[in-house]
């Protein structure tokens, strides 16, 4: 029985880039069952030429005219990064089929509303990484799955290309810099080659003055032990075609070398060193002869459309080399501000929270009324903050529906111990006018300094919590005012690692061994007191690089912290504040604000210590 396609596929191009014109367009030539029906640009005479050149049936002026032509039936779309959510959202919601140059999203919550819009839209959506579709990488799965090297303990992978003198590459806007570019391949093969969850992440970067990595280097553990290493970036010649490819797979029996350049087609060869009887690694060559990765990718495209097949490079594949790719751009100091930060598990968290300490003193449930007009949707609290009945109170009057808030409450050290704990959340829960909680966390890791079993009562406290998390009672689950030193026992028992660390963090008080440590581990850090207190809203060097951006001292702090990924969540009594304080995406500070920031001396510390 054949396999081809009996109808062919009309495929429209969104866009005349290099990646179309060197390498998808001539692939979709070679493919059975692909029909090269309407092309389009920006340039109706760029259009009108990759027309003539490659035997389109239309061109169009514009991407929306390609999607309003119902002939079309699925789209690949090759646009800079930045403007991927944008178009192929708009290409689902016109129910054609969509295949999006990698990296397809800037964030996880790009891409967690992109794959929504295909299911709601009954389309399917594929990121493309053309090389994923390829014999040789098959052939390497077969290697490491036949046992024939052995367990497989450690992968490293490069992937350097050429330095540019322009090019949207080396905008952050745009999406540009090594790790979204040329890393993403690393990512993805070291997904594909080991398959357990990432525990820990660990890089550095070279970054531009506009904070984009020319060059990058990870090293990434796993939870079955495995480790793999990458490097990427633009750091060889200016405008050359120069690259540099590199695998190296270590197994317990054996390993294997190799210099195949990723996307290479044609005949292909490495080395594959196997232990015998006698101990000696024995080396052999294997040989693959690979057809166009790009026909290999609109082949399976077209097998999804027509066939029903699932995507070889599936949604969960796409989550999890994004989380990959956040988890590094985080550490280099990449990302910029984020208005939601999205978690492992796919829980989306509002970089600005409000913190409801002290706050219903006076105004009771109006204050968290007035905070949720002013656009808040994460609301902080706790058991020993004495407001969860008037934040409950608050909330289920409210015209805002229960999953579009997020709601945490915290366990205070005297509640430690499983059926404490129970109770504590059990409480908060009716306190709330709720059935779970979007985020639980132990408030204090100790009750006073001489507290010699706080780490047994923090564990009893914490296997609860996995367990109402595991029941979906709680979505996310975490800590706070725990250092280093208070999260490494609890790691040596923990089934589930806590998600968020709740800590002071705030120009003067960063506390950055604390932020390193929780960088390494994948543990979101989040500040709490962001605004340093009163000191810091009139200080004289805060309040200079806030003039320079006509913001106020408080919208710097702010700012700040989340532009180095760190969800906030201040204070503020008047709705005018609380606006104020969540208009903080309409400025950018530049690394010099960044660095002169955190190296001010100490100042504005609460002078609260977990351990005194």
């Amino acid at each position: 029985m054949s396999n081809a396609i009996e109808k062919p596929v009309k495929w429209g191009v969104m866009g005349t880039a290099g990646i179309a014109e060197g390498c998808t367009i001539p692939g979709m030539k070679k493919t059975e069952g692909c029909e090269l029906y309407a092309i389009a640009g920006r340039s109706l005479k760029k259009a009108e030429a990759f027309k003539e050149r490659f035997g389109f049936e239309k061109a169009y002026e514009g991407y929306e005219a390609l999607l309003a032509d119902p002939e079309v039936e699925a789209v690949y779309i090759p646009l800079p990064n930045h403007i991927h959510c944008e178009w192929v959202i708009r290409a689902l919601e016109a129910h054609k089929h969509v295949l999006c140059e990698k990296p397809m999203a800037m964030d996880g919550a790009e891409l967690k509303r992109m794959f929504k819009a295909a299911k709601d839209n009954g389309v399917v959506l594929m990121e493309a990484y053309a090389y994923l579709h390829s014999p040789y990488i098959e052939t390497l799965k077969r290697i490491i799955s036949g046992g024939e090297i052995g367990e497989v303990d450690y992968i490293d992978t490069a992937f350097i290309t050429q330095d540019y003198s322009e090019d949207f590459r080396l905008h952050k806007e745009y999406g540009g810099g090594g790790i979204l570019d040329v890393g993403c391949y690393c990512t993805t093969l070291i997904l594909s080659l080991i398959d357990s969850p990432v525990s820990y992440v660990k890089a550095d970067a070279e970054l531009d003055r506009n904070g984009v990595d020319h060059m990058a280097s990870a090293l990434i553990g796993f939870e079955n032990g495995a480790r793999a290493s990458l490097n990427a970036g633009m750091a060889l010649g200016i405008d050359t075609s120069d690259r540099y490819d590199r695998l190296f797979i270590h197994g317990s029996r054996g390993y294997i070398r190799s210099d195949v350049e990723y996307n290479m087609e044609g005949d292909m060869e490495f080395k594959v060193w196997v232990k015998n009887e006698n101990g000696e690694r024995i080396p052999h060559m294997e040989k693959v002869s690979a057809a166009s990765n790009y026909s290999l990718e609109i082949a399976q495209m077209n097998e999804c459309i027509r066939k029903g097949a699932d995507p070889h490079v599936s949604e969960a594949f796409s989550v999890k080399n994004m989380h990959l790719l956040e988890r590094i751009l985080d550490i280099v100091g990449y990302n910029g501000a984020r208005k939601s930060f999205e978690l492992d598990n796919g829980c989306m968290i509002p970089a600005v929270g409000y913190g409801s300490y002290l706050s219903t003193e006076g105004r009771g449930a109006q204050t968290i009324k007035d905070a949720l007009d002013a656009g808040y949707r994460y609301i902080d609290t706790a058991s020993f903050y004495k407001n969860e009945e008037q934040i409950g109170e608050a909330l289920s009057g409210c015209a805002i529906p229960r999953q579009g808030l997020f709601i945490c409450s915290k366990v205070w050290p005297s509640d430690l111990g499983r059926e404490k704990t129970l109770a504590s959340f059990e409480a908060s829960c009716s306190r709330l006018k709720t059935d779970y909680l979007d985020m639980l966390l132990i408030h204090w890791p100790k009750d006073d300094r001489n507290d010699a079993a706080w780490i047994d009562k923090v564990r009893e406290s914490w296997a609860l919590m996995e367990e109402l998390y595991e029941q979906g009672r709680i979505r996310v689950i975490g800590l706070s005012n725990f250092l280093p030193h208070h999260i490494r026992p609890l790691l040596e028992t923990a089934k589930i690692k806590p998600m968020v660390d709740q800590l002071e963090l705030h120009v003067g008080h960063m506390q950055e061994y604390a932020l390193a440590y929780l960088r390494k581990e994948g543990i979101l850090p989040q500040a709490w007191s962001p605004l340093g207190r009163a000191a810091l809203l009139k200080d004289p060097e805060v309040t200079k690089i806030a003039e320079k951006h006509s913001v106020s001292n408080a919208q710097l702090l702010l700012r700040y912290l989340v532009q180095r990924g760190i969800p906030v969540i201040p204070k503020a009594s008047s709705p005018e504040r609380m606006r104020e304080n969540l208009d903080i995406f309409g400025f950018s500070l530049s690394e010099e604000e960044l660095s002169y920031l955190s190296c001010l001396p100490p100042r504005g510390w609460s002078g609260e210590h977990p351990d005194l």
